[in-house]
């Protein structure tokens, strides 16, 4: 098969989990498929620096207009008799039309259920394309039974259109020893204690301020003192949050916003964690709690959403909207070692199920069954 991906978001959102994605799926198919031909849709003309390259690989660069890109892109991928066209993007810049197949991956509908949570322009953009974008792809591949039911409801597309494939945290992500990860985050972020750990973004979908009040109603009973440390950008929701955690009393020491943080440092987070707590009102997916149950941290998450199908049994679940609730779990993780133990245990085996490798192989199979289908 001639296979086309657009790579972009590899570039363009890089350390988003649309960017991870992309780039996991490119990298595991370089890895195991050496059969079949891939052309990388790219927004430059530099793409061995950010793509792993294989020699069936070759690269495509993209117009620098939209414009151009709606009648270039169709036209190339006629002349170079492309079998498949998969844009991981949520579909977006999708041909109107187009000689081979279409496969897009869906990762959410945020804007559907949150539109309050999502930036104008994007809502606007989001809502007013993703109805043709799921009639026009000829396979729709998403992360969980959540999203599938959400676009079989809000779009009354058929089933069997839809295949869920999960995504999974990279092989960068696995327990540490405990000497190796404490030096490094004192030296490098000054943080000299195990601590309560949330990653991801800060917008209000993520609940975040939740979390902080929950942990200043137990702050003062933890058995190590451990702080609640935040990772998420910097911008107004940080700022939000950080005062927040000046009107409740909580000190710099105890609520630690480290800033940006590289994505090969997250592992280290994880495992210096003694607790993750990831307390989302909404996610497609939801991968930070696989990532840290893969470093054999436990973890508190919601039990909305696909929370609970992504977890499992492997993490409690709390009510999001319930601060005494999730204050009450976290003090009950933290003060019962017999517990956190089990729960660690539990994780990395739950972990275990989402990897690239079998990730890799049923998106190659998704490629076979759209051709044959239409053979």
């Amino acid at each position: 098969m001639k296979i086309a991906i657009e790579a972009r978001p590899v570039k363009w959102s890089f350390g988003t989990g649309i960017g991870n994605y992309t780039y996991s799926l490119i990298s595991k198919l370089s890895e195991i498929d050496s059969e079949n031909d891939y052309t990388f849709l790219c927004p430059d003309d530099q793409p061995k620096n950010y793509i792993p390259f294989n020699r069936n690989y070759s690269f495509y660069a993209l117009p620098k207009d939209d414009y151009r890109e709606e009648i270039e892109i169709p036209l190339w991928l006629s002349q170079e008799k492309a079998d498949i066209f998969h844009l991981p993007q949520n579909g977006f810049r999708i041909p109107a039309h187009c000689s081979c197949k279409l496969v897009v991956t869906v990762h959410d509908l945020i804007p559907y259920f949150s539109p309050e949570m999502v930036r104008s322009s994007f809502l606007k953009r989001f809502t007013s394309e993703m109805p043709f974008i799921v009639e026009r792809a000829d396979r729709i591949i998403t992360v969980s039974e959540t999203s599938k039911q959400d676009i079989i409801n809000i779009f009354k597309v058929e089933p069997q259109k839809i295949v869920v494939i999960p995504s999974a945290p990279t092989k960068a992500y696995h327990p540490l020893p405990k000497g190796e990860t404490g030096p490094w985050l004192r030296t490098k972020y000054g943080i000299k204690k195990p601590y309560i750990l949330y990653v991801g973004g800060l917008n209000p979908r993520k609940n975040v301020a939740e979390l902080i009040y929950a942990y200043h109603k137990i702050r003062r009973l933890l058995p190590n003192g451990q702080p609640l440390v935040v990772l998420g950008p910097e911008g107004k929701h940080r700022t939000k949050l950080q005062l927040l955690g000046e009107a409740l009393n909580i000190t710099t020491e105890e609520l630690i916003f480290p800033g940006f943080i590289d994505t090969p440092e997250l592992p280290y987070f994880y495992n210096g964690a003694d607790l993750f707590v990831y307390p989302s009102l909404y996610e497609g997916f939801g991968l930070p709690p696989i990532e840290a149950m893969a470093c054999g941290t436990p973890v508190i998450t919601s039990n909305v959403s696909s929370l609970p199908e992504v977890v499992g049994e492997a993490a409690l679940k709390v009510n999001p909207h319930d601060t005494l609730a999730l204050a009450e779990t976290m003090l009950k993780i933290l003060t019962d070692d017999s517990l956190r133990s089990d729960l660690s245990a539990k994780g990395l085996r739950h972990s275990f199920k989402y990897n690239w490798d079998q990730i890799a192989a049923q998106v190659l199979e998704v490629y076979a069954e759209v051709i044959q289908d239409y053979c």
